[in-house]
């Protein structure tokens, strides 16, 4: 793991007021350049910056396999990708962590058989957090794991979108199968982050906070049975609850 994080001096306030040095997550802002265009910006968090590319660039229909994928650069404030096949794709402007804009998409319903325990989902979270080294340090990102039966895949990153589009990449590059891999993460369950399971074909997702109405709607439509509120050894199956054997 690169860099995530940066000593500063902070004054603490309980009761009374103390300076002290604190661990604040990095971020910074990069542009995503496809055949010297570029296709969109954002902000998100310095490492595993080749798992992002590759995860974005699939979740978002750009590529359908990394053979698509000739070169990956990374500048300092660029990533230049050279695709095989490139027709001037609408461009994504995304320039916040929840800004995040979609191309109109057309889904197609998940195909898959995967069935989890609910004992494995409460397990998988734990192990989430266990996991998540920046945010234990600084609280200030949010972490997506991808899971199958011999893998635990963890990524962070200061955008719950990235974090996703990074553990996606690095199922990619390790050639998973996503129709039996659930996703376990932090963060709120909205239809943009569907979408990206949807577009891989991952059937479910798992989080500990809520969902949104069009969120629902997105897994409802493609087949993604959707988790959210676990805490204490309970949580909210919102639809397809068939895949948890509970």
């Amino acid at each position: 793991m690169g860099k995530m994080f940066k000593k500063t001096m902070i004054i603490k306030v309980n009761h009374q007021a103390r300076k002290l040095e604190d661990l604040v997550a990095l971020d910074m802002k990069m542009e995503l350049m496809v055949n010297g265009e570029k296709l969109g910006k954002f902000y998100l968090s310095p490492d595993d910056l080749e798992d992002f590319t590759l995860g974005y660039l699939l979740d978002e229909r750009y590529i359908k396999s990394q053979d698509d994928v000739k070169n990956i650069e990374i500048g300092p404030e660029s990533i230049q990708v050279l695709l095989k096949n490139y027709d001037n794709i609408k461009k994504d402007d995304l320039a916040c962590y929840d800004g995040w804009f979609h191309r109109d998409q057309i889904l197609t319903p998940i195909k898959s058989e995967l069935k989890v325990e609910s004992e494995k989902i409460l397990q998988a979270y734990d192990h989430l957090i266990e996991k998540a080294e920046v945010w234990s340090k600084t609280g200030g990102t949010h972490v997506a794991a991808l899971v199958d039966k011999n893998h635990f895949i963890v990524r962070e990153d200061v955008s719950r979108h990235v974090a996703v589009d990074k553990v996606i990449g690095a199922g990619l590059r390790k050639d998973l199968d996503f129709s039996v891999c659930f996703l376990v993460c932090s963060g709120r369950i909205p239809p943009d982050r569907v979408v990206k399971l949807a577009n891989v074909g991952i059937p479910i997702m798992v989080t500990k906070a809520a969902p949104t109405v069009e969120g629902l709607k997105i897994g409802d439509v493609a087949g993604i049975t959707l988790v959210g509120f676990l805490r204490n050894g309970r949580f909210n199956i919102y639809t397809h609850p068939h895949r948890i054997i509970i």
